[in-house]
């Protein structure tokens, strides 16, 4: 995902794009009823004949981007927010299971799960755990490989902006996630020093209003990807982009998604 990323920048920076990393978008200026620019949080001001919004379409509404462009999509309703999640980062060595790169080993009552997520609001007590091990491929291959990238997650209310799990709930769920994977034959040789943990806490705080949901509003339902925003926005100069809006999460539609809003930028403004 990463070099793709370094790709799409490469490709743009060839045909004369600028980037601003670490530029705090502090407003989208609107004049006559369009988008027409950004004002940085130094005060700066780029003018611009359109302008994407590639954050959750939470954050534009609850007016992060100023007030002037809150109404420029629907208000997500409250109870709608698909799933956060717990994270563990981990560089270890591995024995006891042959891992692919993508691994799931659920837990023994799957309803119960989405009963403590959605209904008791709470980190689940047996949790489902998804393993990406980044260095392996979906060839079943040996164990042997020394210390390797380990993504560990499992599912989590997102109430990363309404309160925080405290400790004892998060050590809890840590042991229900390595203990399934021990009884599976997994086990991790992991220490404090090679694993970094991301609750819905951190997740709001990288991506602010969304309370840490990790897909935006929650896709239930055959037209769940049909009810997102599209590309252009309710406010003229506009577009929106990422996971949040249509097709929806993940690196293919978040990429289509952005895709479609450069075609509704040609459309509407004719090519540069």
């Amino acid at each position: 995902m990463h070099r793709l990323a370094v790709a799409l920048a490469k490709l743009a920076a060839e045909r004369g794009v600028k980037f601003c990393y670490d530029a705090n978008v502090a407003e989208v200026l609107v004049k006559n009823g369009r988008a027409c620019g950004l004002r940085l949080s130094t005060g700066e001001q780029i003018e611009a004949n359109a302008v994407v919004v590639n954050a959750d379409v939470r954050a534009l509404t609850a007016g992060l981007f100023g007030r002037d462009v809150t109404d420029a999509a629907p208000k997500t309703k409250s109870g709608t927010a698909s799933l956060s999640a717990l994270t563990w980062n981990i560089a270890a060595p591995t024995h006891g299971f042959p891992l692919l790169r993508h691994n799931v080993f659920f837990s023994e009552n799957y309803a119960a799960e989405f009963e403590d997520i959605f209904g008791r609001q709470r980190l689940p007590e047996n949790p489902t755990v998804y393993v990406c091990a980044q260095d392996r491929t979906d060839r079943n291959e040996s164990d042997a490989i020394g210390a390797e990238r380990l993504l560990c997650l499992v599912n989590a209310p997102a109430l990363g902006g309404i309160r925080k799990f405290r400790d004892e709930e998060i050590t809890a769920c840590e042991h229900q996630t390595f203990d399934l994977l021990q009884r599976c034959g997994l086990h991790i040789s992991r220490s404090t020093e090679t694993s970094v943990l991301t609750t819905p806490h951190e997740f709001e705080q990288l991506f602010p209003a969304t309370h840490g949901a990790l897909y935006g509003a929650a896709n239930h339902g055959w037209q769940g990807s049909f009810s997102r925003m599209g590309a252009r926005s309710k406010l003229p100069g506009l577009y929106l982009a990422g996971g949040s809006v249509h097709p929806g999460p993940g690196v293919p539609m978040a990429a289509l998604s952005g895709q479609f809003a450069a075609q509704s930028i040609v459309a509407d403004c004719g090519k540069p």
